[in-house]
């Protein structure tokens, strides 16, 4: 069946896989986690260690340098096949990262993505508003000179994708926040669903052209803004794919466009309002544990965060979390033409290349130096 390019060729109802709703799963959270064994936890050890021996850099872990048994590796791979043919994400149970440095931990998370993905982006991304050891700040509460953006902040997040970055987001839980900091998960096929029953001229705006501005850093200090005319939501392959965050689009009042810009109409800012309702109406609540790796298809399923209060003192009860863009080029999603994602600037970088810095590695480069040359995505890609 080939896929509908017009909106009146358009389903009345999608089903499959990702036509899930958070009722399906919330009297069982097995059905979309895999637990590691205290064996598994030896193999994977062993492999942080093999890797250190080797002297290479951190984007060299790979299958042939972080070796896992059989058994291990084939396990592994089905997350794989859950995030691109089954209900569009995963999770993977069992690490403590307490019992490991800040390297060990960024070598574990390589090694660990580079069996479920070939493809991994330019750098480990970190989710966090406090340092830690001398690093220690509330960044919401931090004297800085610019503004921060949302994901530095301990508000609540709407739902979104990552822009432009790939077909799969991962995120290595290192540790959890006194109260709060949930994540939801909302895949496009349902909300599609529910929106074709109570209000289809939303779907019918999201995929007409809208007004995009992304921040891009050329080089040290210098940013442009990038612009683009595109659909917020396509088919390809049959698939359903979404491209959306608030921020990009001109919706997010604490980050305005350009003063040029043309200005959001009232029935988009509806829709995207409409998107959001359906989202929490369908959504999956995942409280996460220090430890958990979630493995999103950011083609299919969006997330948000709930709002949370970190620990003033201890790190271990502060919201911490590594974030890194994959793909896989055997069985991972083509983007769909009509959404016209750029995404030659993710997985561009030779393994040498690529900044897998620990926290604190990452914290002492300010973000206008977060080019290219240091192996660094330079746009902003998130709400």
């Amino acid at each position: 069946m080939e896929s509908p390019t017009s909106f009146s060729q358009w389903p009345k109802e999608i089903t499959g896989n990702l036509a899930w709703t958070g009722a399906d799963f919330e009297s069982n959270t097995d059905a979309f986690t895999d637990h590691l064994s205290s064996r598994d936890i030896a193999e994977l050890n062993a492999a942080v260690k093999h890797f250190q021996g080797l002297g290479l850099a951190r984007g060299h872990a790979d299958p042939t340098t972080f070796p896992l048994s059989q058994d291990l590796a084939t396990r592994l791979r089905g997350i794989t096949d859950h995030v691109y043919n089954g209900q569009g994400f995963r999770r993977l149970r069992g690490i403590n990262p307490a019992m490991y440095t800040d390297e060990e931990r960024v070598i574990l998370y390589a090694g660990i993505t580079s069996y479920v993905a070939d493809q991994r982006a330019r750098n480990i991304e970190w989710e966090l508003t406090l340092r830690h050891s001398d690093h220690i700040r509330d960044r919401s509460r931090a004297q800085l000179a610019r503004k921060l953006t949302p994901l530095e902040l301990a508000k609540p997040m709407t739902f979104h994708t990552d822009i432009d970055v790939g077909d799969m987001v991962s995120l290595f839980v290192q540790s959890t926040p006194l109260e709060g900091g949930d994540q939801y998960l909302a895949p496009i096929a349902s909300i599609y669903n529910d929106l074709m029953k109570r209000d289809p001229e939303v779907l019918r705006i999201l995929s007409e052209n809208w007004y995009w501005e992304r921040v891009h850093r050329p080089g040290p200090d210098q940013t442009v803004i990038r612009t683009f005319n595109r659909p917020v939501i396509g088919f390809h392959n049959n698939q359903l794919q979404i491209n959306m965050a608030v921020t990009f689009l001109g919706a997010n009042p604490a980050i305005p466009f350009s003063p040029d810009a043309p200005q959001l109409t009232e029935d988009k800012i509806a829709a995207l309002n409409r998107v959001q309702e359906a989202a929490t109406r369908v959504n999956l609540r995942i409280v996460p544990e220090a430890g958990d790796l979630l493995f999103i298809n950011n083609f299919a399923v969006l997330h948000a965060r709930a709002g949370f209060v970190d620990s003033p003192d201890d790190v271990w009860k502060q919201r911490y979390i590594m974030r890194l863009w994959l793909h896989d080029s055997h069985k991972g999603w083509e983007s769909a033409p009509v959404l016209q994602r750029k995404l030659d600037e993710t997985f561009d970088l030779a393994p040498a290349q690529k900044a897998y810095w620990t926290g604190d590695e990452m914290a002492k480069i300010e973000p206008s130096m977060r080019i290219r040359q240091m192996g660094l995505s330079s746009s902003d890609d998130h709400d």
